[in-house]
């Protein structure tokens, strides 16, 4: 069985008196509880096939990240993992309310595992489920070199790479949210069981992608790319 998917959305929270999240809960209040995290350009029902079955055994709950999915889609200053940690840490504190395992995919895996090693969330995470979890790596080769460069070329450098890396994503968007280009892509994503990309999933990215900000968002989180978070540091 799978979740069915609602335009709608599922359940709501309001974060922060101001960004409304969605989230979907299933299972046994008094079971264990699991949070799972989806990744980079996914949401909460991207785990319509594994929340019935884990709520078998567990209190589930699935929530959107902020500026994915149904959940709100502000334009921030940046989209960092501090972010979407202390998301995960308020959803854990206001939502849960008990001690949980966070099982994070992709940048979800990130998301779960920064949010484990800060200090303030070990009352409330018993442990860490990582999927082909996403993070950057330091590249030893590279510590310790420093190169002297003309600032003022370096800014022009930069706002000519920016106008042009803008102007890329932008053109990147418009073609990725097409149903036909999506359909492709998850497929790609999931080749041992293609026949789980139905009108359903596909219509789960198209949807949220409609929102006047989603282009914005969309720059601000390929742009960030979580720079200076190095998984070494969790």
């Amino acid at each position: 069985s799978k979740i069915p998917w609602i335009q709608e959305g599922y359940k709501n929270w309001k974060w922060r008196n101001e960004y409304d999240i969605n989230y979907i809960e299933m299972g046994d209040t008094s079971k264990p509880a699991i949070v799972l995290i989806h990744g980079f350009g996914a949401s909460s029902y991207h785990w319509r096939y594994n929340i019935p079955v884990l709520a078998r055994d567990y209190h589930v709950f699935a929530f959107c990240k902020l500026g994915f999915g149904l959940s709100s889609k502000p334009v921030l200053e940046e989209y960092s993992a501090d972010v979407w940690r202390d998301q995960t840490l308020d959803f854990l504190k206001e939502v849960v309310k008990k001690p949980a395992t966070l099982a994070g995919n992709s940048i979800g895996g990130l998301t779960s595992l920064y949010t484990a090693a800060t200090e303030e969330a070990k009352p409330y995470v018993q442990g860490v489920v990582l999927l082909n979890s996403a993070g950057k790596f330091r590249d030893s080769t590279s510590q310790g070199e420093e190169q002297e460069t003309d600032e003022s070329t370096n800014s022009f450098v930069d706002f000519i790479v920016s106008k042009f890396q803008r102007f890329v994503i932008d053109i990147s968007f418009v073609v990725t949210k097409q149903p036909a280009r999506i359909s492709q892509v998850l497929r790609q994503v999931y080749p041992i069981n293609p026949e789980n990309v139905d009108s359903e999933l596909v219509e789960s990215i198209r949807y949220p992608s409609l929102d006047e900000n989603a282009s914005e968002v969309f720059y601000k989180v390929i742009t960030k790319n979580n720079k200076g978070l190095y998984v070494e540091d969790l």
